[in-house]
């Protein structure tokens, strides 16, 4: 039996001590920091021992690979944006909910953005990875479309308004600003970006056409 399998076995017996899951969690923690240190492609499996404080053998019981710890960094990354970036309260006024949405996906991106950088850099090789960007993307993107039906059944946006199309294109323009402020470093006011992104989304759902 290879030294991998018995290290498989031993994660496959059942759910991990509560020593296991501490371990573990700080593997995933301390290669968060080296991965937006040192970037995937740079960093090896003793830079994240190294980081955590623990040795190979104890890195191999819980991951077989520098890829799969990445993943699983990776999925972190987005759930906890995804839970950040629930609906708001839909008892609120229309332009306050779109405001809302807007500061929140912009705060659920910042402490992220190094992250969903190298998810996109290694999305390039990995088909996992790509997967897990787009579902991040999806999610959002699904939720404004239901948003959209939503107004339209309530009569407050037009009836012909193309939902698919206007909630990816709203995204994208959320995700790129988000890109050119927190990847590239342009500086924006976020008060002032805030309200000219929700001005725009309202433009975008109004009733009639300008």
């Amino acid at each position: 039996m290879s030294g991998v399998e018995p290290q498989q076995a031993r994660r496959d017996q059942g759910p991990l001590t509560d020593r296991g899951v501490q371990r573990r969690e700080t593997l995933l923690a301390a290669a968060r920091v080296v991965f937006e240190r040192q970037g995937f492609v740079d960093t090896r499996v003793s830079d994240i021992v190294r980081e955590a404080k623990v040795s190979q053998g104890t890195f191999y019981t819980y991951f077989d690979t520098k890829d799969a710890i990445f993943t699983d960094v990776a999925r972190g990354v987005i759930d906890s944006m995804l839970l950040s970036m629930a609906p708001p309260v839909p008892e609120a006024e229309f332009h306050d909910r779109i405001t809302d949405s807007v500061r929140r996906f912009l705060h659920a991106y910042r402490p992220n953005a190094r992250m969903i950088g190298l998810i996109e850099q290694v999305g390039t090789f990995s088909t996992e990875l790509r997967d897990l960007r787009l579902d991040l993307r999806e999610t959002f993107v699904r939720r404004t479309q239901r948003g959209i039906a939503r107004l339209v059944d309530a009569g407050v946006t037009r009836p012909e308004i193309d939902v698919e199309y206007t909630a990816e294109a709203l995204g994208a323009m959320l995700e790129y600003t988000c890109y050119v402020w927190f990847s590239l470093g342009r500086e924006f006011d976020e008060e002032r970006l805030v309200a000219t992104l929700s001005d725009i989304w309202v433009q975008a759902l109004a009733p009639t056409r300008s």
